[in-house]
């Protein structure tokens, strides 16, 4: 059941700080391991990751947050957006055009150079293998505040992108945690492939495990069920 006091809408550029400190502590047991690999990321890391998220809007890729409006506070927040390939003939993406895709630019400050080609390398090839270059809509992100966990802000924030899937008539992809996967299950989407980066080749401490996940069109979906 639904809780009435989590809406969801579009994300405003003021609000983008606010985005950008619910990504970050999110983030903070993984892909922030993989981003910042040197070190807790700088405030002109901090404010770079923000104004790009204020670029993203205004070139109309939809952001989102959850606001939980008996207290007005931001919980949660996500980023879907619409892949409709230019070139039809296309096989390969760009490690540049993937991290457009994810919301990133160059690497930053406290990247590690190699962390990052290899993460991006793998993660370009999974998408050039599954997505290929058929039309489709992607999570590139969502985020919840850790102490907001299983209060339905990722139910809804996830809801919201497949219904406008559905609507496309395409297919949906994301990656996912570990923690993250059963309720991307719950909506449909199916495990394809694992990606693993072990960071103790460079003196990490752990190995970081996504799963790229994929949710049928509703055309297919519907066939599946008959």
């Amino acid at each position: 059941m639904a809780n009435p006091s989590l809406v969801v809408s579009p994300l405003e550029p003021d609000e983008a700080p606010q985005y950008m400190r619910i990504r970050h502590e999110s983030f903070r047991h993984d892909i922030n391991k993989i981003l910042y690999f040197n070190g807790e990321p700088s405030q002109k890391t901090l404010d770079r990751v923000t104004q790009d998220v204020r670029n993203g809007i205004s070139k109309g890729i939809l952001y989102l947050k959850c606001v939980d409006t008996s207290t007005g506070e931001m919980i949660a927040g996500a980023r879907w957006e619409y892949i409709r390939p230019k070139d039809p003939d296309a096989k390969e993406r760009t490690r540049e055009e993937i991290e457009q895709d994810l919301g990133l630019g160059s690497m930053y400050e406290e990247s590690h150079p190699e962390v990052w080609n290899t993460f991006f390398s793998m993660l370009n090839a999974a998408k050039r293998e599954h997505r290929g270059t058929r039309p489709h809509y992607v999570l590139q992100t969502l985020a919840t505040l850790p102490k907001h966990h299983r209060r339905g802000a990722g139910r809804l924030l996830t809801q919201w992108g497949c219904e406008r899937a559905d609507e496309a008539g395409v297919e949906a992809f994301l990656e996912a945690s570990k923690m993250g996967q059963s309720l991307y299950e719950r909506f449909g989407f199916v495990p394809i492939r694992e990606i693993a980066i072990d960071l103790k080749k460079w003196g990490g401490q752990e190995e970081i495990k996504l799963m790229i996940m994929r949710r049928p069109a509703k055309h297919e979906r519907a066939l599946g069920a008959s």
